[in-house]
Formats: structure tokens, C-alpha cells, sequence
């Protein structure tokens, strides 16, 4: 088994995380919001990779047991054990008093090892656990940003509106992966008071949080985002491929965001994406926002 020490963690060296790593703001960008389903498929696959498995596995039900145990290694451990598991698709049985086990854990692990609290999230996350969304919206606000941003991923994923005040919120965070990933889960929740200020950023000079605002307004219908999407399913391929397979996901991303919207101005687009972009998945994506 790995030492303590070199197991996965957002607040030591190594992996920086499995939501975010310090990189450039475009390609952080893509990596956050483009494709939002996958962050922590992505980022736990990451991690297992970076981590010696163990040599004798255990249950989800040992693994429950030891969120209780006195050890701080051994709670974040396990908590990010039941977190992996899920991602890898294994079927773990929760019943309501395990489900409401872990949301007790969870909001009673604030003075504990931060990483008991980001791995519990993806957890509830996971489990799309709608009695955890008081607590993950109160860890919304945490001490910890690392926590802030898996619990935001989290409300996000579970899908509940109950949810969108607190990503609203966030969206002032100083902390500027915070306030990505508060975009990312309001563009899931679809929550449309947050209108207003997805509209503002429209006009940031940061272009990660410009494209991802113009999705987010697309998904609650909100014919704004036109202008931005247009501007991303323009983007010229640069020859280069990881700078290429950037752009794909952003041009992907935009003509995902145009079938949310019934607007006049992004039908050409699409037609001439879908006969003309040398990319093969950018031209089926056309053709199939097309069809629908």
C-alpha cells in the first residue's frame, strides 16, 4: 500500500487535484467545463494511475466502517476509495441509512483532514445523494477551495435547483477555479436566476470564463450566449495537436450549447461545420444538432 503521504491529494505535491491542475487559463478551461460530465471520470482515472492499488481490496462496507475509524489517513483514504469505485462503476448498494450516514460524515468532517470532505462529495455526487445539497451548498463557502470545488462539482452533478443559490454565490469567489466550477455547476443545474451575472461575464477578458458563461446561458435558453458561441465554433485548428484537441472539445462544447437555443443566426454555422470543418467529430456533432 501506498505511504500516507504519496496517496492522492489536492493539498500536497503531486497530482494537484482531481478537478483542476495549474495550467493554462484556455486549456484549464476545457478541462473544467467543456465537457462537465467527465471532470472526475478523468481526474480519478489520474489519480489511479498515480497511486499503487492496493493488494488486498477491500468492500464498500469496510470502507464505510473506516470513515469511522480514529485515523485521519484512514478516513480520507477510504472516502476516496468509495469515491473511485463508484467512478470505475462498481455497484455499491447505499441504503437511506448509509446515504444519510454519509451526508452526517460529511458535514462533521469540517475540522477534519480536508480530503475526507472533497472525496465524501464526489461520493454524494455520484450517488446524485439530493439530501446532501444543504450540506455540499454550505461547503460551497468552506475554508478549504479544493473542498469548495468538489462540492460545487457535486451539486452540479446531482442536478438539483435547491443548488443554485449556493454556485450563484460562489460565482464572486476570489478564487478563480472556484468561480469556473460555479459556472459549471449552474450550467448543469440549468438555474436561470443566475442570468445576470453568466451575462456579464460575456464581457471578461478571460476567455475560459467567457466560453463557459455563453454555455451556461445557452442551457436556460438565453439567446445572449449567440455571439460567444459563434466566436467558439469559428476557432482555427493551429496544426498542433494537444492545442487542437482543445479546440474540438471547445467547438464541440459550442455545438452542444446551439441546440439549446432555436436561433436563426447559429443555423448556417452549423450547416457549414457540418460540411466543411476537417475535424470528423465536429462535423457529425453539426450534423446531429442539425437533425434535432
Amino acid at each position: 500500500m501506498t505511504e500516507p503521504s504519496q496517496n492522492p491529494s489536492p493539498a500536497e505535491g503531486g497530482d494537484q487535484g482531481p478537478l483542476y491542475a495549474p495550467e493554462s487559463g484556455f486549456s484549464l478551461f476545457i478541462k473544467l467545463f467543456i465537457v462537465p460530465a467527465l471532470i472526475v471520470a478523468v481526474a480519478l482515472g489520474i489519480f489511479l494511475l498515480g497511486t499503487i492499488a492496493l493488494q488486498h481490496p477491500k468492500t464498500a462496507q469496510q470502507y464505510l466502517e473506516e470513515l469511522k475509524s480514529d485515523s485521519t489517513s484512514r478516513r480520507w483514504q477510504a472516502a476516496y476509495e468509495l469515491s473511485r469505485m463508484l467512478n470505475q462503476g462498481e455497484k455499491i448498494q447505499f441504503d437511506d441509512s448509509l446515504r444519510a450516514e454519509l451526508v452526517r460524515t460529511f458535514t462533521e468532517a469540517k475540522a477534519d483532514d480536508p480530503r475526507v470532505r472533497e472525496y465524501l462529495a464526489l461520493v454524494l455526487g455520484r450517488l446524485k445523494e439530493k439530501s446532501a445539497v444543504p450540506a455540499l451548498s454550505d461547503a460551497a463557502h468552506d475554508e478549504s477551495n479544493d473542498v469548495k470545488i468538489y462540492s460545487l462539482w457535486a451539486l452540479g452533478n446531482i442536478e438539483d435547483p435547491a443548488g443554485g443559490p449556493a454556485a450563484l454565490s460562489a460565482l464572486s469567489d476570489p478564487d478563480p477555479a472556484v468561480e469556473r466550477m460555479a459556472v459549471g455547476a449552474l450550467s448543469s443545474l440549468r438555474y436561470a436566476p443566475a442570468k445576470d451575472a453568466l451575462e456579464a461575464n460575456l464581457g471578461s477578458s478571460n476567455l475560459p470564463l467567457r466560453y463557459d458563461s455563453a454555455v451556461a446561458l445557452a442551457r436556460i435558453k438565453d439567446a445572449t450566449a449567440v455571439p460567444t458561441l459563434l466566436g467558439m465554433m469559428d476557432l482555427k485548428a493551429s496544426g498542433q495537436p494537444d492545442q487542437d484537441q482543445l479546440l474540438e472539445s471547445a467547438k464541440l462544447a459550442a455545438i452542444e450549447g446551439a441546440q439549446e437555443l432555436d436561433n436563426a443566426a447559429l443555423h448556417p454555422k452549423l450547416v457549414d461545420l457540418s460540411k466543411n470543418d476537417p475535424d470528423l467529430k465536429v462535423r457529425e456533432a453539426a450534423l446531429d444538432a442539425l437533425k434535432k
